[in-house]
């Protein structure tokens, strides 16, 4: 098993990088930042916290395919989804921004409810805290097809106990699917998440881990928000 997990990491360094979103039917999260000079909105329409700064906005489409696992802001079943992502930076705490994370929970913004998290979920989200993160998820409230995603992170944190992981899980789909058990049972043995928690469709930790990238030369928390609407 040992032999057979290494040889998935290296198939997987050897082949490409986590996918990244982009403007067309791939996964939000990643993608070029903008020009400084660019006014760049936050399309989600979900209050950022106070003083961030948007590095990227962009528009997105996605199909959850019939028997698919989705999740967050994917979660009304097999279908197209279109939505936009942002990312911003701010210069607040990882503690001042779940403080804000947990505060639109308790209070939304006008126009969305939180969603209560399933019990897959809530494990999900045990170990985004565990990796320097905190997300929320949220319904529109005059249309249930329409989901959003909120993830505050620290990514000097997140890169340091996800580094090893995101390795393991590029191109983690098109691996053979003994590869694929290896991974997940030796991530999870070790880290306490597998690759499926980052490549389901909709998932808040890979959405963060994607957004990472962003923040490489930047001493910053970041902020990611995800809203879709199925069609």
């Amino acid at each position: 098993m040992k032999r057979l997990f290494c040889l998935a990491i290296v198939v997987a360094i050897a082949t490409v990088s986590m996918t990244a979103c982009s403007k067309g039917t791939s996964a939000p999260g990643g993608g070029g930042e903008a020009s400084p000079s660019e006014a760049l909105q936050n399309t989600t329409h979900f209050p950022l916290y106070a003083d961030s700064v948007i590095i990227v906005s962009k528009g997105f489409s996605k199909t959850v395919q019939p028997g698919q696992n989705a999740t967050g802001y994917l979660s009304s079943g097999a279908g197209t989804y279109v939505g936009n992502e942002v990312v911003a930076s701010s210069n607040a705490s990882l503690g001042e921004l779940e403080k804000w994370v947990h505060g639109a929970e308790a209070k939304p913004p006008s126009g969305f409810v939180a969603v209560a998290m399933p019990a897959k979920m809530m494990t999900i989200h045990d170990v985004a805290m565990k990796n320097g993160m905190c997300f929320a998820v949220f319904k529109d409230a005059s249309n249930p097809k329409h989901g959003l995603v909120v993830v505050a992170f620290d990514p000097q944190i997140a890169d340091k106990k996800l580094g090893p992981a995101l390795l393991a899980v590029s191109k983690y789909q098109n691996l053979p699917a003994p590869m694929k058990q290896a991974i997940d049972t030796q991530l999870r043995q070790r880290f306490g998440y597998g690759a499926s928690d980052f490549v389901e469709a909709g998932s808040p930790i890979g959405s963060a881990a994607a957004a990472l990238a962003q923040f490489k030369s930047q001493n910053q928390r970041g902020i990611v928000v995800v809203e879709a609407t199925k069609q």
